[in-house]
């Protein structure tokens, strides 16, 4: 409807379906988000669309002139919530940025904490964060998640900080020890629960086998995860990319 409001000739089609519920899926459907994306259909198509989401912020910078300055594009919106908040909950907010996938709140306050955030304050700032719709508790009550918006502009203000390296060398530490511990569980009693707790954390193991490309002992630690991960990746039919990460692991420096 906000498309057709743009650009009368807009319809959806077999042709640009698939490309429309994809660009619903990456704003989750958030309704700035949509009406920034359906005012480009001015001027593109919904698969040109589609393929630019790669620089979203850029992209999403098309709206109407006449609304709050909040409100014309989608990273002043976001701007505007982060601003409001406090410093610690900015933080914060920047830290979890490094979850793919979404998080517990243990895992939280384990790869978020320090230089600035108690342990124990982060039950509370993260209670703050969900209440002001920057984080989703999921269904289930124990995971949360950013939307991928958010967590993307959530990286970039990471990365002006000058704390990536650090957060994601604690993110890395810790799925690696979960992975070493997961290891003999998966051939004992216990299999069944913990294959389901890798495959919640599937996102974040890949994540944290990616940064070992720029982690210090880089070399080592993607050894080591292969290793952890091997029996998870076999029960899980996932060889191609238990190789793959085993040659990414071989040829580091």
């Amino acid at each position: 409807e906000r498309a057709v409001a743009a650009n009368p000739s807009f319809a959806v089609t077999e042709q640009n379906a698939a490309a429309v519920s994809e660009i619903c899926r990456r704003l989750d459907g958030i309704p700035l988000a949509l009406e920034l994306a359906a005012a480009r259909v001015r001027s593109l198509s919904a698969e040109k669309i589609a393929e630019r989401f790669a620089d979203r912020f850029r992209l999403l910078s098309a709206g109407e002139r006449t609304a709050l300055p909040r409100q014309q594009t989608l990273r002043a919106s976001i701007d505007w919530s982060f601003e409001l908040l406090p410093e610690p909950e900015r933080q914060l907010l920047r830290r979890l940025a490094v979850f793919a996938g979404g998080w517990t709140l243990e895992t939280a306050e384990a790869v978020a904490s320090g230089n600035g955030i108690e342990e124990s304050s982060v039950l509370d700032l993260l209670s703050r964060l969900v209440e002001k719709s920057l984080v989703e508790r999921e269904a289930d009550g124990e995971r949360y998640r950013l939307l991928e918006s958010i967590r993307e502009y959530a990286l970039e203000k990471l990365t002006a900080t000058g704390e990536r390296s650090t957060v994601r060398a604690r993110h890395l530490e810790f799925y690696l020890a979960l992975a070493a511990k997961a290891r003999p569980e998966l051939a004992g009693a216990a299999q069944a629960a913990w294959l389901a707790r890798l495959d919640l954390e599937g996102e974040n193991l890949l994540a944290a086998q990616a940064w070992c490309d720029r982690a210090e002992d880089g070399a080592e630690l993607g050894l080591r995860f292969v290793h952890a991960v091997k029996l998870y990746m076999v029960y899980r039919g996932l060889l191609a990319l238990l190789h793959r990460a085993a040659l990414d692991a071989l040829v580091r420096p």
